[in-house]
């Protein structure tokens, strides 16, 4: 085997195809990052600067024709006013002209014979010549305003509009655009349509608008009407004779004709497509807006070789110098190789025997300090340290044996222990988890009680704040009623001085009026009353013992909980029977107690109803049963529900503090035992409970009279 073909197979040959690969590889890598990243920046910024290029552009425009469109929409009205007076009317339309450098010339058109029955066209319109402002009367046999685009679109649409860009032969001979207001006589009481109002623009002050934009060396900016039609372009053959779909077929390009779409339909955005532009042919992309107010649209080309030219010149630049250092890399790593190879070759034959059993080989003298160099050394130390290495071990293996021995022993000894130790703190375990879960139920209790007790306050000042805007509402619809039959007196001793129709529609309008301030005064009032519950509720004090009509209270507390539960769920419906002893009378009790007592057991009986209900679906309709009845001395009130009920092992333990049927979260155990304390300690009365499972439960209240 030559020297030259064990450099080829061999640590050399491949060190330097290896190092040369990895390179390429990673040259390859950083240079399409270098052009991807490169691109991305440059399009980025490309697309910021053609959105805020367009954009501007397109501000600047709808600005002037913004104010260029309040001129005749301020004069309109004005006009209208004096239709009887020509010589104001022609005085307005010279002002407008007069008074704007931009405005090309301004047109006051009437309907055919409306002027004069003997003349069919009476038109005024002033423009500009010569620096100076001219007049003529428009419409004859070849000039039929009626029939033209800026006459006759806005008088079918009854509204302002900017016409096509069009050549106004017969009138002011150029290229214009039209901005028409429709007249009105409305002295009538009615809207009659009279004439057109209009401005001229001339396409000169488009095209030298979009001529300004200037894009690199040769991009350029282009402005389209509403239907497509070249209005500015740098190739003047094209403006009014081509359309950008024209274009686009004639270029074979349906990205530009779906560009020429999204324009017509008044989209922004920037076109990342690549087609030749029709000025120079050169490749490139296209920015566009809308204007806004005459729903042209603006396009700006900007070509791809001149935005992309710094990135291409620095891939060029990189690409030279990556493959002039492959070269000198090449030249250094083939002279390294050749260095390191040698004593490696030699280094390795004496190895290959060492492997094979001859441990007394003779290694080469190698005296140099590199990396060779140390592992000769390393070799030679290794061989004569690997006899008594040999017996080391042989005596490391008897101890080693010896010690597995006894540590299987004490494994063994190890697992009962572990065993013992984890069943131990199992029980521990179980314990604190009890511990946890009993200790967790009560802080969910309490947290729900603190939040039952900051819901009352926050109840208390949201109602007493809607009250006060609340009583406005009432006072003002109650004083609206009045005023509304007032003006109908008064419109009605006025009925001989008015026409019957205005009379008829003044009548009826008044009425209406009456009509919704009546609703708003009832529902004000029915509002009212529901803000009188939640404030008494609400207290947390006790308050004062006052008669009390019972009767009224119970109502207002059943109508509160139910638009409670409505305002929670809007799906929940119950029918309420209620039967109120006329003769009750009044009782003496502290009421903001009593109304908490009724509020917690209508809501649990909602709440009853509610599981019931999602249990047996349509089978079951929710009732909920209400009534007082006199009996001397006492009061008896019953509040009943057809809900799940109770088993009497429940039914013995509702009073208690602290127990509840409801998961958790959903109650605290608190509402009935509060409700027994309010009637039985406070009130010295009486409060028991009849259930049966799955069928009813009845909560039977007797309070004293005094």
């Amino acid at each position: 085997m030559t020297t030259k073909s064990i450099f080829r197979k061999g640590l050399a040959f491949k060190l330097i195809i290896s190092i040369m690969i990895t390179l390429g590889i990673i040259f390859v890598l950083l240079f399409s990052y270098n052009l991807l990243i490169t691109r991305q920046i440059i399009v980025k910024n490309l697309e910021t600067n053609a959105q805020n290029l367009t954009g501007v552009t397109v501000a600047q425009i709808d600005k002037i024709l913004s104010s260029i469109q309040k001129i005749p929409d301020n004069f309109a009205p004005i006009i209208e006013r004096h239709l009887d007076s020509d010589k104001e009317m022609k005085e307005m339309v010279a002002m407008m002209v007069a008074g704007n450098k931009e405005i090309l010339g301004a047109c006051l058109a009437f309907e055919p014979y409306s002027r004069n029955p003997e003349e069919k066209y009476s038109s005024f319109y002033y423009f500009r010549r010569n620096d100076s402002i001219s007049f003529m009367k428009l419409g004859n046999d070849k000039y039929d305003y009626f029939t033209l685009d800026w006459y006759e679109i806005p008088k079918e649409l009854g509204k302002s509009v900017w016409s096509e860009p069009y050549f106004d032969e017969g009138g002011v001979e150029q290229l214009i655009s039209t901005y028409s207001v429709p007249l009105y006589d409305r002295r009538s009481g009615t809207k009659k349509f009279v004439g057109i109002l209009t401005i001229d623009l001339s396409l000169d002050w488009f095209q030298k608008s979009i001529s300004s934009i200037k894009v690199y060396e040769s991009g350029f900016g282009f402005l389209i009407s509403k239907n497509g039609v070249m209005v500015s372009h740098p190739v003047k053959d094209f403006i009014m004779n081509e359309t950008i779909f024209s274009i686009a077929d004639e270029r074979n390009s349906p990205e530009l004709r779906d560009i020429g779409r999204k324009m017509l339909r008044g989209e922004r955005g920037f076109g990342e497509i690549t087609y030749k532009n029709a000025r120079n042919d050169k490749p490139s992309w296209l920015a566009y807006a809308p204007v806004t107010l005459n729903g042209w649209s603006i396009g700006v080309v900007f070509p791809v070789d001149e935005f992309m030219a710094d990135a291409t010149h620095l891939s060029r630049v990189i690409a030279i110098l990556a493959a002039s250092g492959f070269v000198i890399l090449l030249i250094l790593l083939i002279a390294i190789a050749r260095s390191i190879t040698k004593p490696l070759r030699q280094l390795t034959l004496a190895s290959e025997k060492f492997a094979q059993g001859d441990f007394e080989v003779e290694l080469p003298e190698i005296h140099s300090k590199d990396e060779i160099g140390r592992l000769n050394t390393s070799f030679i130390s290794m061989q004569k340290q690997l006899a008594k290495t040999i017996q080391n071990l042989r005596d490391a293996s008897e101890q080693l044996q010896e010690s597995n021995e006894k540590l299987e022993d004490y494994s063994r000894t190890l697992e009962q222990k572990v065993d013992e130790r984890t069943l131990e703190l199992k029980h521990k375990h179980d314990e604190l988890d009890a511990a946890f879960q009993n200790l967790k139920a009560a802080q969910v209790q309490l947290v729900q009680s603190e939040k039952m007790a900051s819901l009352g306050q926050l109840t208390a000042g949201i109602a007493h704040e809607i009250k006060n805007p609340l009583n406005f509402v009432n006072n003002f619809s109650e004083l609206s009623v009045e005023l509304t039959q007032e003006m109908l007196e008064e419109l009605n001793k006025l009925s001989d001085r008015l026409d019957e129709k205005d009379m008829e529609y003044f009548t009826g309008i008044i009425t209406d009026l009456q009509g919704n301030v009546k609703k708003i005064n009832d529902h004000g009032k029915r509002a009212d009353s529901i803000i009188r519950g939640m404030l008494l509720h609400s207290r947390g004090k006790s308050g004062d013992r006052m008669p009390t009509d019972i009767n009224a209270m119970l109502a207002e507390y059943v109508n509160l909980g139910y638009h409670g539960m409505r305002a929670t769920d809007n799906t929940f419906n119950i029918k309420i029977e209620s039967s109120y002893d006329p003769d009750a009378g009044l009782i003496t009790v502290v009421p903001q107690e009593i109304s908490r007592v009724f509020l917690n057991m209508i809501n649990n009986a909602f709440y009853s109803t509610v599981q019931k209900k999602k249990e047996l679906a349509d089978s079951y309709f929710p009732l909920l049963k209400v009534s007082t009845k006199n009996l001397g001395d006492t009061l008896e009130i019953r509040i009943r529900d057809n809900g799940k009920g109770m088993p009497s092992s429940v039914a013995e333990k509702v009073f208690n503090p602290f127990f509840t049927t409801k998961p958790a979260g959903s109650g605290t155990g608190l509402g009935l035992s509060i409700s027994y304390d309010i009637i039985v300690q406070q009130h010295r009365g009486q409060i028991v409970v009849d259930t049966m499972e799955g069928e009813f439960a009845e909560f039977i209240i007797t309070l004293p009279k005094s």
